[in-house]
C-alpha cells in the first residue's frame, strides 16, 4: 500500500512511523527544508521537499500509483485544496484531511450528511473522503473517560462492551492469582487484554500471568459493570459531583457542550420520573483569556466561569478547588496541563484528566499520579490508521504507549481461520481475540477455546503494534 503524507510535522512523522511499522510504502512531503532533513534522518522512506498542493510535484512523486493521500499541514485550506486537486484527477486515491478550523469541519460534516442522504453514491464532498478535527477527536476521548468516572482510559467498542485500563490497588483479590485461576473468584468473568507493570514492561497475558499492586491492566467488560471491576481492582472511584475544567479553547468548549447536552438529558429524565445520578452539582471553568471567558459565560449558563490563572493559589483557594472531585486540564498548553493535573492531584483533587501532546507522556503522567491522559496527536493518528486499513477493519486503538493495538474488524470469507476453533489457532504472546460477534448475532460475547470462527463474524483483536500480517489472517488482505 502506497500512502502520501503532506506535512512532516509531529503528527505527520508519528503517522509515517506507524505506517512504516506496518510495512507500508510511505512518501512524506514538506516544503520546509529543515523538516525534510530531520525526516530524512529519522525515517526509512521517501522524503521530498516540495509544495504539497502542487499537482505537478505530486505527479512527479508518483501520486497516480498511490492508494491514499493524507494532508497534515498547518494550513486547513491547503489540506482541503490538496485533497480536492488529487480527487479531481485521481478519484481512485483515498483522501484524508486534517482540518483544525471547527467551523470548516462542522459545515463540511453537515453538508456531507445532506449530500449523502440525497445522493448516496455521490462523490465525496470537496474531494475529501474523511475529514478529521483533532479537537473533536480529543473531546470525544475525554468524554468517554468522564462517562465512566475517570477511573482510567476507556475504549468503547459498542453501546455495551468496552476495554477499561485500571490500576491494581492495595488489597485487590487479583494480586498474585494466576489468570487461569481467576474464574474461581466469585463473580469473575472478565478477560485481561494486556498488562503493564509498574516498571513499564508490557505483555499480552497468558494463564500463568499474575498481577501485582501498581500494575495497569486492560479489562474487557460490559460498560455497565465498571463498578464491579473497580471493586476487584481496588481502583479509587469517586462520584464526580464537582468538576473543574482548565481551558476554554476548542477542546474545553467542545467538552462543556457535550456535558451541557448530557445535563439537559438528565433534567428531562428527572422531569419524567427517571432517576439521575450523573448530573454535576458544580461545574467550573478556568481560563486566563478574557474573550474566551465572555464567550463561555454566554454559551454555558450553568457553568461558573473564572477568568484567571489556574496556577493562582488565591483563586484556587477562594473557590475551594482543591476539594473538587475532578480536574480536566484541556488547554492548548499540553505541558501546563500535565503539571496542573499532577499538582492539583497532590493537593487533594480526587481525579485528574490531562490532555497531552502525544502518548509518550503517558508513562510520566502515570508516575505523577495523573489518572487519565488523552494524547491529542495520538488520537488523530489512530483515526487515520483506522481509515487507511479500510475494507474489513473498522478501527484501530493504540494502547500501552503504542506498543500494542486493538483492532476491530470482520473475518474474511476466505480467511484460513474460518471454521476453526479458537484454541486451535491461538499463539500465546502473539495475539488475543478479546470479543466475538457471530455473523448473525446482535451482541458481542467473550470467546472461549471452543468458539468456532465464522465468516463475516466481527472480532476484536489485540496484537503487537504494526502486525498487519496477523490482522490479515482474520480480516483478509488490506
Amino acid at each position: 500500500m502506497k500512502i502520501f503524507i503532506i506535512g512532516a510535522g509531529f503528527t505527520g512523522m508519528q503517522l509515517a512511523r506507524a505506517l512504516l511499522l506496518e510495512q507500508k510504502n510511505v512518501v512524506l512531503i514538506d516544503n520546509d527544508p529543515e523538516r525534510v532533513r530531520d525526516a530524512s534522518d529519522q525515517l526509512d522512506c521517501t522524503v521530498l521537499e516540495a509544495d504539497g498542493n502542487n499537482l505537478e510535484s505530486l505527479e512527479a512523486a508518483g501520486i497516480a500509483s498511490a492508494d491514499a493521500l493524507v494532508t497534515l499541514t498547518a494550513d486547513d485550506e491547503i489540506n482541503m485544496i490538496t485533497c480536492s486537486l488529487v480527487e479531481a484527477v485521481y478519484p481512485r486515491v483515498q483522501t484524508i484531511a486534517r482540518v483544525r478550523n471547527y467551523a470548516y469541519y462542522k459545515a463540511a460534516d453537515v453538508a456531507r450528511r445532506r449530500a449523502m442522504s440525497a445522493v448516496p453514491a455521490s462523490r465525496p464532498l470537496f474531494g475529501i473522503d474523511s475529514m478529521l478535527n483533532p479537537e473533536v477527536e480529543a473531546a470525544d476521548a475525554i468524554s468517554a473517560a468522564l462517562e465512566h468516572g475517570a477511573i482510567g482510559s476507556v475504549i468503547e467498542l459498542d453501546a455495551e462492551f468496552g476495554i477499561m485500563t485500571l490500576s491494581i490497588g492495595e488489597g485487590s483479590p487479583l494480586v498474585g492469582v494466576p489468570l487461569a485461576e481467576m474464574s474461581k473468584l466469585e463473580g469473575w468473568h472478565y478477560l485481561v487484554a494486556f498488562v503493564e507493570s509498574g516498571d513499564g514492561a508490557t505483555s499480552l497475558p497468558n494463564g500463568q500471568t499474575t498481577l501485582a499492586v501498581g500494575d495497569q491492566v486492560g479489562l474487557v467488560s460490559r460498560l455497565s459493570e465498571i463498578s464491579k471491576l473497580v471493586a476487584y481492582t481496588k481502583t479509587p472511584h469517586e462520584k464526580l459531583r464537582r468538576v473543574v475544567v482548565f481551558g476554554a479553547d476548542r477542546v474545553g468548549s467542545l467538552l462543556l457542550a457535550r456535558q451541557q447536552e448530557k445535563r439537559h438529558v438528565s433534567l428531562w429524565r428527572r422531569l419524567f420520573g427517571f432517576s439521575s445520578s450523573d448530573a454535576y452539582q458544580k461545574l467550573v471553568l478556568v481560563d486566563r483569556d478574557a474573550v474566551r471567558c465572555r464567550e463561555a459565560v454566554e454559551r454555558f449558563p450553568d457553568v461558573r466561569v473564572l477568568c484567571g490563572d489556574v496556577t493562582d493559589e488565591s483563586l484556587l483557594n477562594e473557590e475551594n478547588i482543591f476539594s473538587f472531585d475532578l480536574l480536566v486540564a484541556a488547554s492548548g498548553n499540553y505541558e501546563l496541563n500535565l503539571v496542573t493535573a499532577a499538582y492539583l492531584k497532590s493537593r487533594g483533587v480526587k481525579k485528574t484528566i490531562a490532555l497531552t501532546a502525544n502518548s509518550s507522556y503517558s508513562d510520566i503522567a502515570r508516575k505523577l499520579g495523573v489518572d487519565v491522559t488523552v494524547p491529542m496527536r495520538g488520537t488523530v493518528v489512530d483515526s487515520i490508521r483506522g481509515r487507511l486499513r479500510g475494507g474489513r477493519v473498522d478501527a484501530v486503538h493504540s494502547v500501552c504507549n503504542r506498543r500494542f493495538e486493538i483492532v476491530e474488524g470482520y473475518i474474511a470469507p476466505k480467511s484460513r481461520v474460518v471454521g476453526k476453533c479458537l484454541k486451535d489457532i491461538m499463539d500465546l504472546g502473539s495475539f488475543l481475540v478479546l470479543l466475538y460477534r457471530p455473523a448473525d448475532g446482535a451482541a458481542y460475547e467473550v470467546p472461549h477455546g471452543g468458539t468456532v470462527l465464522e465468516a463475516d463474524a466481527h472480532v476484536v483483536l489485540i496484537t503487537p503494534a504494526g502486525d498487519t500480517r496477523l490482522v490479515a489472517r482474520f480480516c483478509g488482505k488490506e
